[in-house]
């Protein structure tokens, strides 16, 4: 996870949107949670429990000692409160440092594309869906991820889509917004590489028109297509965070393959 940045607090509050108050507590984070694996690829990152009920689980974010959040930081993080991004739950102050507790999250699609499992085109459609779902949110604030990828994108147990660095965001004026600047781009390519990962499936014509309708028109557009209209199933995505989970850089063999 990326170092949180602070970002000025002037986005105006918008009428009809209840923002949730992000709850900071001056206390050491350890007399409530206990560490229970640390992230190999980001050092600040530590997978913890509640010590009083065992069965919450979270992400512990330890920031330098010299950083502390603004509170533009925090206004921010509620003001950009949304189901496609990855949730701020609550704000440590102990010892002049901060520590950031946010939601649990499973495994990236850079797991996904690490794994030996397969693809469909529900799945597909189930992780790109909630991106464009946030895209589309920030743009409404006149705001654009700084930066999208399978890194960014990341899947609960439960496989709720969540895309992480929503507090690096930036205010973009409506002159630029374009597939570039909004992340759809960047959107295409990760879906190219997802298709890439089952290369014997029939994809349908809209899946395979997908990557330049995301290089060419607006996300409103994209969500008017079919593909992202039609009913689907809660949990779609629950069974391939499992595999993609077991097999990615552990040279398992997954049986998970559908074509």
């Amino acid at each position: 996870m990326a170092t949180a940045v602070i970002t000025p607090g002037s986005m105006e509050p918008h009428p009809g949107r209840p923002n949730a108050r992000i709850p900071q507590l001056n206390q050491n984070p350890w007399d409530t949670f206990e560490p229970a694996a640390g992230s190999s690829q980001d050092r600040s990152l530590i997978f913890a429990r509640n010590k009083s009920e065992r069965g919450k689980l979270v992400h512990i974010q330890q920031l330098e000692k010299q950083f502390s959040p603004a509170t533009g930081f925090l206004e921010l993080m509620e003001q950009v409160a949304h189901p496609s991004f990855l949730k701020l739950l609550e704000c440590y102050h102990h010892d002049a440092s901060c520590t950031l507790i946010w939601e649990p999250t499973e495994v990236s699609v850079s797991h996904i594309l690490a794994s030996s499992c397969s693809i469909t085109t529900d799945e597909l459609v189930g992780i790109v869906k909630p991106v464009l779902e946030g895209i589309q949110y920030l743009r409404g604030l006149g705001r654009a991820l700084a930066t999208l990828g399978p890194e960014t994108i990341l899947l609960t147990q439960s496989g709720d889509v969540k895309i992480m660095g929503v507090e690096n965001s930036c205010e973009i004026k409506e002159s630029e917004m374009n597939p570039a600047t909004m992340k759809l781009c960047a959107l295409a390519d990760v879906v190219t590489k997802l298709m890439l990962k089952n290369r014997t499936y029939e994809w349908e014509t809209e899946i395979q028109n997908l990557p330049c309708q995301l290089e060419s028109i607006s996300v409103e557009e994209i969500l008017q297509n079919e593909l992202f209209t039609r009913d689907s199933c809660d949990g779609e995505l629950k069974l391939l965070v499992s595999v993609a989970n077991k097999t990615a850089y552990h040279g398992i063999k997954s049986y998970y393959a559908r074509c």
